[in-house]
C-alpha cells in the first residue's frame, strides 16, 4: 500500500507541475461582430489528436483554455452550432501563452451552399438546456462500457451504488436514443452498453413531458441522461456471453443480445447465479462479482435490486437467482413511438442473524439476545410499456401501462432471550412462522396535451388507474415463557390469513396561458380516490380445529379522497426564475369495518403554497431556493383500533383520532462548473418541519411485554446539507482527480416511552475524499477515505447517549499492461465504532481478477478471487430513540471462480451517398 501511495504521488506530480500552456481568445459572430456565448474551444495534439484542453465561451464569447502537455505542436479549434468552424495550427515550443485575439465564425448555410463539408466534433457543446459530450473524445480502455466512459465526463460522478451525478444533479433518468433500456433503471445500460456504439451523451435536466412540450425549466433538481447510438453502429446486432464456475458450488452465468435497426431495437438478457448479484450488472474486470465489491461491508450481503425487482428477501444471507427481460422499442413515423419491456426474477435466500438490543426505558433497561433463521422462495413477472402518439403537430398522447405478479414462500424459526442487566431471565420466546403470499398490481398512467394554434393557450390532463390485490398465510406458532414471581407460559398457534385490495384513480385536468415569453399562468385541479379492503381473517388451533378469532380479525373498508385545486404562475427576469402556485388540499378518509364497530370518519383541509426561484450565473453557475407544504394521511394500520397480536412480544392498537401529518419543506441547491480550470462545486439541503408526525406510544409491562399505539406529535425536524469539490488535471494520455465532500445530517424527532415524552436530537457528520489517476491503456486507480461521526442524544429520557464513529478506505485498481492482460484488485477496510463486545468491528474485504484476452478481443477468460483475506462480516449498529442494537448476519464467504466471456457483434456499413453531408 505504502509503495502504491508513493507511485501516485510522484505521477501526480508529474502531471501537476509538467509544462503547461494557455491559450485565449474571443469567439465572434463575423456579420454583428457580437461575442458568441458557450461556443466550444478546444485544442488537440497535433500527431495524434489527443485532446489537451476544452472550454466553452463566457456569455461575451470570451475564453481562456489550459492544459498540460508534452507536445510541441497543436490544432485549435472553435465551433458553435449552425457556424463554419475555425482550425488553426499552434507551434508552442517557444510560446505556450498564445492570444488568438478575435476569431470571427460565419453563417455554415452562407458559406456552404453545397459543399461537403467534415467538421470535426467538438468534445463538449451547449444546446440551450443540453449540455452534451462527444463520445470519441474522450479516451478510455479497450472493451470499455457507458459506465467508464460516463467516469471520464467532466462534471461526472457515479457512486458504488451505480447512483450517477453530473454536476451535483442526481440522474433519474438514463435513456438510449430517447427510450427506455430496461425500465428507468440506468444500471442495466450502464454495465451493458459498449462504449464503441456510442456517438453523444447528452444530458439535460429531468423534465415532465409537459415541461419539455412546453419548453419550460425543471423544477427539481435532477437531470437525465440520453444515450445516442452512432449512426454506424445503429443497424446491428452485439452480444455478450459469460459463463463462471467456482469453489463451494459458486457459479455466474449471464448474457445480453441486442439488435438494432434504426428505429427498432431488442435487447434480450438473462443470468442465474448464486452469488449474490443481478448478474447483468455486468462489471468488465470483475464480472457479477464486481456489483458486491463496495456493498458486502454496508448490508448483510443478501439482498439486492436492480430496475424494481429486489431480491433477497428480508435482505440477509445468500441469494440464488435467475432472471431474464426482454426490451422492444420502435418508431413508425413521426407519429408513434413505443416501447415495451418485459422482466422475469426468482430468487431462493438463505439467512441467519443474531442480535443483541438493548432497549431504554425511564426505570429500567433490559436486554434482547435473540437469533433467527429462514428460507425464502420467490419469483416475479414485471410488463411495461409507453406509448407516445402525436397524431399532429398540437398534439401529444401518453399511455403507459405497467402489470406486476408475484408468488413468495418462506419458513423462519426465531428464538429470544429477554434479561435484567444483572443476567437474570425475564422471558424467553420461540417462534415458527411459514408464510404463502401472492400479489398482482396493475397501473396505467396517461397524459394528454393540446395546443393551439397561436401558442397562448394549452391544455392538459394527466391520470392514472391502480389496482393492487395482495394475499398472504401465515402459519404462526410461537411459545413464551415468563419468570420471576409469577411464571407462565403463552402459546399461539394461529393460521392468519390477510388479504388486501386497493382500488384507486386520479385525475388532473390542467389549462395553461401564456402571456408572452417571460409571464405565463397555470390552473389545476386534481382529483384522487382510493378504496382499501384490509380482510385478516385470524383462526385459533384448538385440538386440530380452527376457531375463528374475531377479536384479532378485522374486514376494513377505508375509502380515502384527496381534491388539490392549484393557481399559479411562472416568471423570467434576466437570469432569474420564479415559479409560484397557491391552493387547498382537501382530504377525507371514511373507515368501515364490518366485524365491529369500529367505524370513524376523518377529514382535513389544508393551505398549499408551493415556490421556487432560481438563477443562472456566470458560464455555469446555477442556484435555486424552493418551498413546499404538504399533508398525508396515516396510515391504515395507525388508524384502525384493533389489536394486532403477530408479534406476541408486541400489541399494536391503532387510534382513530390521529391527524393528518403537515410537512413544511424548504430545498436549496448551488452548482458551478469551471470549463477552465475543469473543477466544479457543488451544495444543496433540506430542511423540514413536521407537525403532528405519527409516532409510537409503547408501554412495556413488567414482563417486557409491550403494547403500542400512535399518536401525534409537533415540533419534529429533520435537515441535511452537503458540500462537494472536484477537480481535474490532464497531461496528454494521463489525468489525475480529486474531490471532497462533506454530508451533515441533523434531525429532532420524538418519541414516547412509558407514557413519557422524549426527544431525540441526532446528528450525523460525513466527511469524503477521494482521488483518481488513469494512463490511457496502462492504469486506473481509485483511493478513497470515508469516516462517518454519529452522535445521538436524548432530552427527558434516561437514555444513554450514543457518539461513535465509523471508517471507511477503500481502493479500485486495475492495469491493462501487458497487452491483453487486465489485472483488478478492489478492496474496503470497514472499523465500525462502538460495538458491543462478541462482535466483529473491522474487516479487510478484497476481491480480484486477473484476465486474458483473445480472439481478437472477442474472447476473456478471467480467475477471479472473492474476499481474498477471509474477511467479510455481516456486523451492523441500530440506534433507535430508546434501544441500541447490535446484529451479525450470514454472509457470503470467500470463493474462487473461473470465467469465459464472448463477445459477438456485426453491424452493417453505412452506404456513401452523394448529398450534402453536416457533421459536428
Amino acid at each position: 500500500m505504502k509503495n502504491l501511495l508513493f507511485t501516485l504521488v510522484l505521477m501526480t506530480s508529474a502531471v501537476l507541475f509538467a509544462q503547461k500552456i494557455e491559450i485565449k481568445g474571443v469567439v465572434l459572430d463575423s456579420l454583428s461582430n457580437t461575442g458568441l456565448q458557450s461556443a466550444t474551444v478546444f485544442a488537440e495534439a497535433k500527431k495524434d489528436a489527443t485532446l489537451i484542453a476544452y472550454s466553452i465561451t463566457d456569455e461575451n464569447g470570451a475564453f481562456t483554455i489550459s492544459g498540460n502537455t508534452s507536445v510541441d505542436s497543436l490544432v485549435f479549434y472553435a465551433s458553435y452550432q449552425g457556424y463554419k468552424e475555425f482550425r488553426k495550427e499552434l507551434f508552442i515550443k517557444d510560446n505556450r501563452e498564445i492570444d488568438l485575439g478575435k476569431i470571427s465564425l460565419s453563417n455554415q448555410v452562407e458559406e456552404l451552399e453545397g459543399v461537403l463539408v467534415n467538421a470535426k466534433a467538438a468534445p463538449i457543446r451547449i444546446k440551450q438546456d443540453t449540455l452534451e459530450f462527444n463520445a470519441g473524445s474522450f479516451k478510455s480502455k479497450e472493451n470499455a462500457t457507458l459506465e467508464d466512459l460516463l467516469e471520464k465526463l467532466p462534471g461526472v460522478e457515479i457512486d458504488k451504488d451505480g447512483t450517477i451525478k453530473v454536476n451535483g444533479k442526481k440522474v433519474n433518468k438514463l435513456l438510449v436514443n430517447g427510450k427506455e433500456f430496461f425500465g428507468s433503471d440506468p444500471k442495466i445500460a450502464l454495465k451493458n452498453l459498449p462504449k464503441e456504439i456510442i456517438d453523444k451523451i447528452q444530458v439535460t435536466e429531468s423534465k415532465t413531458e409537459e415541461q419539455k412540450i412546453l419548453k419550460e425549466k425543471s423544477d427539481n433538481n435532477e437531470a437525465e441522461i440520453n444515450v445516442v447510438i452512432a449512426e454506424d453502429k445503429n443497424k446491428g446486432f452485439f452480444s455478450r456471453f459469460t459463463a463462471g464456475a467456482g469453489t463451494d458450488e459458486r457459479y455466474s452465468l449471464s448474457g445480453i443480445a441486442n439488435y438494432f435497426n434504426k428505429d427498432l431495437r431488442i435487447s434480450v438478457l438473462g443470468a442465474g447465479n448464486n452469488i449474490n448479484s443481478p448478474g447483468f450488472s455486468f462489471d468488465e474486470v470483475f464480472d457479477a462479482m464486481g456489483s458486491q465489491a463496495f456493498s458486502i461491508s454496508r448490508s448483510s450481503n443478501g439482498s439486492f435490486g436492480v430496475n424494481g425487482f429486489n431480491f433477497g428477501g428480508s435482505g440477509d444471507g445468500i441469494t440464488t437467482s435467475q432472471s431474464g427481460g426482454i426490451n422492444i422499442s420502435n418508431d413508425w413515423g413521426k407519429k408513434v413511438e413505443l416501447s415495451a419491456n418485459y422482466f422475469y426474477g426468482g430468487s431462493e435466500t438463505i439467512s441467519a442473524t443474531q442480535s443483541r438490543r438493548e432497549t431504554f426505558l425511564p426505570d429500567r433497561s433490559f436486554i434482547n439476545n435473540s437469533s433467527n433463521d429462514s428460507r425464502s422462495d420467490g419469483f416475479n413477472h414485471r410488463m411495461r410499456a409507453e406509448l407516445k402518439v402525436r397524431p399532429d403537430t398540437l398534439t401529444t398522447i401518453t399511455f403507459t401501462p405497467e402489470f406486476n405478479s408475484s408468488q413468495n414462500q418462506s419458513n423462519s424459526s426465531s428464538n429470544s432471550i429477554a434479561s435484567n442487566p444483572d443476567g437474570s431471565i425475564i422471558n424467553d420466546v420461540e417462534t415458527l412462522s411459514s408464510d404463502d403470499s401472492e400479489s398482482t398490481n396493475f397501473s396505467g398512467n396517461f397524459y394528454v396535451f393540446r395546443g393551439t394554434l397561436g401558442k397562448k393557450w394549452s391544455f392538459s390532463a394527466s391520470g392514472n388507474l391502480s389496482l393492487n390485490n395482495s394475499d398472504n398465510l401465515n402459519d404462526f406458532n410461537s411459545t413464551r415463557n415468563t419468570f420471576g414471581s409469577s411464571p407462565s407460559t403463552e402459546i399461539q398457534n394461529q393460521l392468519i390469513d390477510q388479504e388486501n385490495n386497493i382500488r384507486s384513480y386520479r385525475i388532473a385536468p390542467k389549462i395553461n396561458y401564456k402571456v408572452h415569453d417571460s409571464l405565463s399562468f397555470f390552473t389545476e385541479y386534481t382529483y384522487r380516490n382510493q378504496n382499501q379492503e384490509n380482510i385478516r381473517s385470524v383462526f385459533d388451533r384448538d385440538s386440530g380445529t380452527n376457531l375463528f378469532n374475531q377479536a384479532q380479525s378485522t374486514d376494513q373498508e377505508i375509502n380515502t379522497l384527496e381534491q388539490r385545486a392549484v393557481l399559479g404562475g411562472r416568471y423570467k427576469l434576466g437570469k432569474y426564475r420564479l415559479n409560484l402556485s397557491t391552493g387547498f388540499i382537501r382530504q377525507s378518509l371514511d373507515n368501515n369495518d364490518g366485524l365491529r364497530s369500529f367505524d370513524f370518519e376523518k377529514e382535513f383541509t389544508n393551505p398549499y403554497l408551493n415556490a421556487r426561484i432560481t438563477k443562472s450565473f456566470g458560464e455555469n453557475g446555477y442556484l435555486s431556493l424552493s418551498f413546499r407544504n404538504d399533508i398525508s394521511l396515516p396510515a391504515a394500520n395507525q388508524l384502525q383500533p384493533a389489536e394486532d397480536r403477530t408479534n406476541p412480544q408486541n400489541i399494536i392498537i391503532g387510534n382513530p383520532d390521529l391527524n393528518a401529518i403537515k410537512n413544511n419543506r424548504v430545498n436549496f441547491y448551488y452548482s458551478d462548473y469551471n470549463w477552465k480550470e475543469q473543477s466544479g462545486l457543488y451544495a444543496g439541503g433540506s430542511l423540514n418541519f413536521v407537525n403532528d408526525r405519527v409516532v409510537a406510544s409503547t408501554i412495556t409491562d413488567e414482563n417486557l411485554i409491550r403494547t403500542t399505539t400512535y399518536t401525534n406529535v409537533d415540533g419534529v425536524f429533520n435537515s441535511y446539507v452537503y458540500v462537494s469539490y472536484s477537480k481535474s488535471w490532464k497531461k496528454d494520455n494521463s489525468k489525475i482527480k480529486v474531490g471532497s465532500g462533506l454530508d451533515v445530517g441533523y434531525d429532532e424527532n420524538k418519541g414516547f416511552t412509558q407514557n413519557i415524552l422524549f426527544t431525540t436530537k441526532s446528528t450525523r457528520i460525513n466527511p469524503r475524499v477521494y482521488v483518481s489517476y488513469d494512463i490511457d491503456d496502462l492504469l486506473d486507480v481509485k483511493l478513497s477515505y470515508d469516516p462517518s461521526f454519529n452522535k445521538t442524544k436524548f432530552d427527558n429520557a434516561p437514555f444513554q447517549e450514543q457518539d461513535f464513529t465509523n471508517q471507511q478506505v477503500s481502493i479500485d485498481l486495475t492495469t491493462y499492461w501487458p497487452k491483453k492482460v487486465t489485472f483488478g484488485l478492489r478492496g474496503e477496510y470497514n472499523k465500525f465504532g462502538n460495538i458491543e463486545a462478541g462482535f466483529d468491528d473491522d474487516s479487510l474485504i478484497l476481491i480480484g481478477s486477473l484476465g486474458y484476452s483473445f480472439a481478437n478481443d472477442k474472447a476473456n477468460f478471467k480467475v477471479k478471487a472473492y474476499d481474498i483475506l477471509n474477511q467479510v462480516i455481516g456486523t451492523r449498529r441500530t440506534v433507535a430513540s430508546d434501544y441500541v442494537q447490535d446484529t451479525n448476519t450470514l454472509v457470503l464467504q470467500q470463493y474462487f471462480m473461473f470465467s469465459f466471456t464472448y463477445k459477438l457483434s456485426t453491424f452493417t456499413k453505412k452506404k456513401s451517398e452523394n448529398s450534402i453531408i453536416f457533421m459536428d
